[in-house]
């Protein structure tokens, strides 16, 4: 009896001893959750890379894992290895989930990366253990002896596909996942498919990111770059100058219901492709990000309200995009406010809704900080009754930070402003307000803008002057206001492409004043032949020409168009 007694003490203390000594916490990082490894030495994250091995690390207990998450694993391979690493990981109810390691960053570049980031899609509801497993073929050569892998960091991260090279402190670091691969049918550019098993793709709406890759010692100099993703059967191209921070972003809302294979394609070197599940925007105070190209063709289903949308210009965060559904509803959120703001006779004061009645007001809007921290505030402190539209875009405002409150609680301007078009209008018509409306927008926030507009048009010939102010007067703007003047025309020159400009000027808008007998009288000599004024014609054809060079050099853009993305 005491013998067996013993034996079983023995046992007892092999067993305990044994598993005290496998079990070590690990010294790397960990975002959750108490992990150990089965030695002090695995504990390290130091995994040698010469034989065949299986390292197991496993949690203190079951760790929740998010739904649509990612386990990250951060490492680095040092020395040289002809092998493959593998990743096991085992979670409630959906077995061992088995991923196979990258060893570099040749996916994008020859560039040896410092640090690896593996990003596993996982579906458990929780995670007990993962193993890394080394397999070889043959003996390791001299120069493989001494590799290693080792592990820097296990995080949880929500669910991505895709990949992206940039600096971190621990130096140069390559972020992937898997379901990524090189479009072999694209040879004459860099493209990649994206196409995740169903049981992997993230439920309810997804977003896209994708940036060419930017090198400062490339030689080349001018010339364009161009990003195409293609979900199916839609279509978005963003075309820009190349320089660093091109990209495109595809918001949610885009995608049609299956998009895979996903495929991105860039004409100079992939730089980073992002596609995930989209985070919820509360309406309407979280504006979607947008080229303006993709707000035009936006699907209206898709908004989150049947009014209106609202975006933030991607490229231009202080500058907000509304697009409604109907002239009505565009005139309750702005119709008062180009009153109090732009027309003549009207500057200055709140409009009734009765005296309102039956005018016009614009058919696209634009409004900077200043002129609505002046609307607004006067409407405040009058106790004027707005519309419920209108408080609305009071408090969108507040939440965009383009309207502040000073400590008294007054109403102060912040920075930025606002630009509106219609689904009521043609889709030319769109086109056209949105470059117009895009374009004042950017006079409003860019003070080089403004400089440039105001040497053009204090350079501009008498008769070209002349005609203007009589054609913006026709119109009902306050001609008075020297800054929205010259906001005008810079818009009017910009809102078609410059080829356009002598026609526009010097044959359809010199046309509506010659209708008017004492306006007629500020038009120059009329060509009866062409039916046009040539020098009308001639002196705004010149100002497209220079505002169209301009604008190319300062954002990308030119005349007729302020969208770097086309959709079709």
């Amino acid at each position: 009896m005491r013998n067996k007694i013993f034996f079983l003490f023995i046992i007892f203390s092999l067993t305990y001893f044994s598993s005290c000594s496998f079990k070590k916490r690990v010294n790397f990082a960990v975002d959750s959750g108490i992990l150990y490894g089965h030695s002090k030495k695995r504990s390290t994250g130091i995994i040698p890379l010469a034989k065949k091995s299986k390292t197991e690390f496993f949690f203190e207990e079951l760790t929740p894992f998010p739904k649509n998450s990612s386990i990250e694993l951060a490492y680095t391979i040092h020395g040289q290895f002809n092998g493959e690493i593998r990743l096991y990981i085992e979670g409630a109810g959906v077995g061992a989930i088995d991923w196979e390691l990258p060893l570099d960053a040749s996916l994008i570049t020859e560039q040896k990366p410092d640090v690896i980031r593996f990003a596993a899609p996982v579906n458990a509801a929780s995670i007990r253990r993962f193993t890394v497993s080394v397999s070889r073929q043959g003996k390791a050569s001299k120069e493989e002896s001494d590799s290693f892998l080792e592990i820097k960091a296990l995080r949880i991260k929500k669910r991505w596909f895709g990949f992206s090279w940039e600096a971190s402190p621990e130096g140069k670091t390559f972020l992937t996942t898997p379901f990524v691969r090189q479009d072999d049918t694209r040879t004459s550019n860099e493209s990649w498919l994206i196409d995740p098993p169903e049981t992997f793709r993230s439920g309810g709406q997804i977003e896209l990111s994708a940036s060419s890759f930017y090198d400062p010692s490339d030689s080349r100099t001018g010339g364009e770059d161009t990003i195409t993703v293609e979900p199916g059967e839609i279509f978005f191209e963003w075309t820009g100058p190349h320089q660093k921070g091109n990209s495109l972003y595809v918001p949610p809302g885009m995608f049609p219901s299956n998009p895979y294979p996903l495929r991105v394609t860039v004409s100079s070197r992939m730089g980073t492709v992002r596609l995930e599940a989209s985070e919820e925007r509360a309406f309407p105070f979280a504006p979607i990000p947008a080229d303006p190209g993709i707000a035009l063709a936006y699907r209206q289903g898709e908004w989150r309200d049947s009014r209106y949308e609202v975006f933030l210009w991607e490229g231009f965060p202080s500058l907000l995009i509304f697009d409604t559904a109907n002239y009505q509803v565009q005139d309750n959120l702005f119709k008062r406010l180009a009153f109090f703001v732009e027309k003549a006779g009207y500057r200055g004061r709140l409009v009734t809704d009765q005296d309102l009645e039956g005018q016009h007001g614009w058919n696209a809007h634009d409004y900077r900080a200043e002129d609505l921290a002046a609307f607004f505030e006067r409407a405040e402190t009058t106790h004027f009754p707005l519309l419920k539209e209108e408080f609305e875009l009071k408090e969108i405002l507040f939440a965009n930070e383009i309207l502040k409150r000073e400590t008294n609680e007054k109403i102060r301007a912040g920075s930025g402003a606002i630009i509106s078009v219609s689904r009521e209008s043609s889709d030319v018509l769109r086109k056209q307000f949105m470059a117009h409306e895009g374009f004042h927008g950017l006079f409003f926030i860019d003070a080089d803008f403004r400089s440039f507009t105001k040497s053009r048009y204090d350079s501009l010939m008498p008769a070209a002057k002349n005609f203007i102010l009589s054609f913006f007067d026709y119109q009902h703007y306050d001609i008075a206001d020297n800054y929205l003047v010259m906001n005008e025309f810079q818009a009017h020159v910009l809102q078609q492409p410059a080829n356009q400009a002598y026609w526009y000027f010097g044959g359809n808008l010199a046309s509506r004043l010659e209708a008017s007998p004492w306006r007629r009288a500020m038009l120059p000599k009329k060509d009866d032949y062409s039916g046009t004024w040539p020098d009308i014609g001639r002196a705004f054809q010149t100002e497209a020409n220079a505002f169209s060079i301009y604008v190319n050099k300062r954002w990308g853009f030119v005349a007729g168009r302020n969208w770097r993305v086309q959709v079709r």
